[in-house]
């Protein structure tokens, strides 16, 4: 965490002083490689958004058995067609932990995605979960356009132009 830059006013400075356990004092974040590994998986609910693409408990071998499967599909060559299958891989692995997260909740009845409810005592709205597989298919359509578009170029095909299409009310 970036702690924004201080003014050089005196009735900041001298808030600072008189107050040693202001915000600037205790926002440190963790400071050890100890705390910084507990830190980064807090709140980790179901890890649909999660830095790390193989979570405790899931199973390596079918994710490596997935990216084996769409390199055999996808026939990348080089370093950047590499890239977008190893990010295709990664938005599958995703929607299909999505998928698990929500079919786990919903057998066990502990609330949407195991959140239970908020403070306010109400569930999270299900659209919540339309929008994050929306985010993840839009990510995946993109990323195999890119694919496509890099792997045509590399074989010297005709490339369509991008369509960009505004959708506003």
């Amino acid at each position: 965490m970036q702690i924004p830059e201080q003014s050089n006013s005196p009735e900041q400075s001298g808030q600072i002083a008189a107050n040693p356990t202001s915000v600037v004092r205790r926002a440190t974040g963790p400071r050890t490689q100890q705390g910084k590994e507990k830190s980064k998986r807090n709140a980790l609910k179901h890890g649909i958004f999660s830095q790390v693409v193989l979570l405790k408990g899931e199973p390596r071998a079918e994710l490596e058995s997935l990216l084996n499967g769409l390199r055999s599909d996808l026939e990348p060559e080089g370093t950047l067609e590499e890239l977008l299958v190893d990010k295709l891989a990664v938005l599958v692995w995703r929607h299909r932990r999505l998928i698990i997260a929500v079919g786990e909740q919903t057998q066990e009845g502990e609330g949407f995605m195991g959140w239970g409810t908020n403070i306010l005592g109400v569930e999270p709205p299900v659209d919540l979960f339309l929008r994050y597989e929306s985010n993840l298919e839009r990510a995946f359509d993109r990323t195999l356009n890119q694919l496509d578009r890099q792997q045509r170029m590399r074989k010297g095909q005709p490339v369509p132009p991008t369509l960009n299409v505004n959708v506003s009310a």
